[in-house]
């Protein structure tokens, strides 16, 4: 666990400097500046370009758990060049696609602004960056270092960002050229995730076709069938939300919505720190047979992220009337998809690292079962709720896939591996939340928002914090409490 804790903190560590300055991106300048359908405009091709780049990459990505067999510590016997290639041609599939099918892509709602349809190809050389970042980052993980992409991605990028925002605020950009600019910022992590490969001295391209023999085509050509699905799945449910809101009301709420959601998906940044390494380290694990390194990793993470997720819920529900005192009143109608996204967070927190588990595992192709339920659960519950509750039901749906998706795992683990992460803490935990978000309401509105959410925001750290140490709920968090508070004072 070593190794995986060490990571997923630098990892956190450099995600929250990024949220926080997307924070301040977002909230207290782009909503000033931009309406909300060229906010929405931002957004969608950012969701797209994921999507897209998630298809291109032909399911390859699932290939990691064979990692092990190709390290051979020099060039891993061609794996990069391999990624590659088989990127390329995926990329070549998705141009000819977007070519055929811009019309549905763009959808009517968005062509009545003209906005979408205007900049729908900039979404070429986006998913080109995308596509290439995201199999530079995972021969980075592999290579256990999981820190990298993460800061290049969350941190860098936002700084690139922030600068285009800033130069639009100040009149230096139209918005035409800062559209060009912000494609630019997306398009550099690429190049500098494989400068950074290059530097440790692992970028190679040279190709070892005599290490493909017949069982490893056929192992990665099977594992790269059923990635398709298992890798696009979780972008599809990530992302299939502002598509169909925008599909059913057009850019201006998808604006709207994407905004709202960014404050629950804050509380998904552990989870995702920690899955980047644990991924990798399960892998490792399965070819060893150490199941008991999996059942503590397990236990854990389920724990460890619950804490730290409920922390954040707490917190950025607790300030929910502070948070749109900040935004434009436009942005009102977001006050539930907050609540119901940081739900979709916690449940997934909840759970732990049990993708992890069952991608790495022998059971991989039932991930794949898995997968076409979340995506059908997904698609029907939005047909059937946003109708009814408008944007908000497209959280809502949300919500409801996790949790169907989550439960799914969880059983499937428990009944094939005998693998059960829950203890008394888990339940203790959720109590403990449910108190210290109890007190914060007896707290009273103050007119000034900023000292309000200070002082409301600092009563749920020192409640929360206190409470999960003094009742031991996580011995690696009281680990690092000790080893804080042990150091001498410089």
């Amino acid at each position: 666990m070593g190794i995986i804790k060490q990571q997923t903190i630098k990892g956190t560590f450099f995600s929250y400097l990024g949220v926080f300055i997307g924070f301040i991106t977002n909230t207290f300048i782009l909503t000033k500046i931009l309406p909300a359908d060229q906010v929405g405009l931002v957004n969608i091709l950012n969701s797209f370009s994921l999507i897209f780049a998630q298809f291109a990459i032909l399911g390859f990505n699932a290939t990691a758990r064979y990692f092990p067999y190709f390290r051979d510590g020099k060039s891993n016997n061609g794996y990069l060049f391999l990624a590659c290639a088989v990127s390329c041609v995926g990329f070549v599939l998705f141009v000819f696609g977007a070519f055929c099918f811009k019309d549905v892509i763009v959808s009517q709602k968005s062509q009545d602004s003209n906005l979408f349809n205007e900049y729908f190809w900039y979404l070429v050389p986006l998913t080109f960056a995308t596509l290439y970042f995201n199999v530079f980052d995972l021969y980075s993980r592999l290579m256990f270092d999981a820190v990298a992409g993460r800061l290049i991605r969350e941190f860098t990028l936002k700084l690139l960002v922030l600068a285009c925002v800033c130069l639009l605020w100040f009149g230096v950009f139209t918005f035409k050229s800062f559209m060009w600019f912000w494609l630019l910022a997306n398009m550099l992590p690429m190049v500098l995730m494989m400068i950074r490969l290059a530097r440790k001295g692992n970028f190679s391209l040279r190709p070892n076709f005599q290490f493909l023999t017949g069982d490893i085509r056929q192992n990665l050509v099977s594992l790269s069938l059923f990635g398709i699905l298992t890798g696009a799945a979780p972008l599809l449910v990530d992302n299939i939300d502002r598509y169909m809101v925008n599909r059913f009301f057009g850019l201006a709420d998808t604006g709207i919505y994407v905004i709202a959601a960014n404050f629950g998906a804050i509380i998904a940044l552990p989870t995702r720190s920690l899955y980047s390494i644990a991924y990798t380290v399960i892998a490792e694990s399965w070819r060893t047979k150490d199941m008991e390194n999996i059942r503590s990793i397990y236990q854990k993470s389920c724990i460890n992220q619950l804490i730290v997720a409920l922390f954040l819920f707490i917190v950025v529900w607790g300030n929910i009337d502070n948070i749109f005192r900040i935004l434009p009143v436009e942005y009102a109608s977001g006050r539930y998809i907050v609540f119901f996204i940081g739900m979709v967070s916690l449940i997934d927190a909840l759970t732990g690292v049990n993708a992890a588990i069952l991608a790495t595992s022998k059971y991989y192709r039932y991930d794949s079962l898995f997968y076409l339920l979340l995506v059908g659960v997904t698609i029907i519950s939005n047909l059937l709720l946003i109708p009814v509750f408008g944007i908000t039901g497209s959280a809502i749906a949300a919500a409801i896939t996790v949790f169907v998706f989550n439960a799914a795992r969880y059983l499937f683990i428990l009944f094939k591996f005998k693998l059960q992460p829950f203890t008394m803490k888990n339940l203790i935990t959720i109590g403990v939340g449910l108190l210290v978000y109890w007190i914060s309401t007896w707290i009273p509105m103050l007119d000034n928002l900023y000292v309000d959410a200070i002082i409301r925001g600092g009563t749920i750290t020192i409640c929360y914090s206190v409470l999960v140490y003094v009742l031991h709920l996580s011995s690696d968090i009281n680990e690092i409490a000790k080893d804080f508070f042990a150091k001498p004072v410089q």
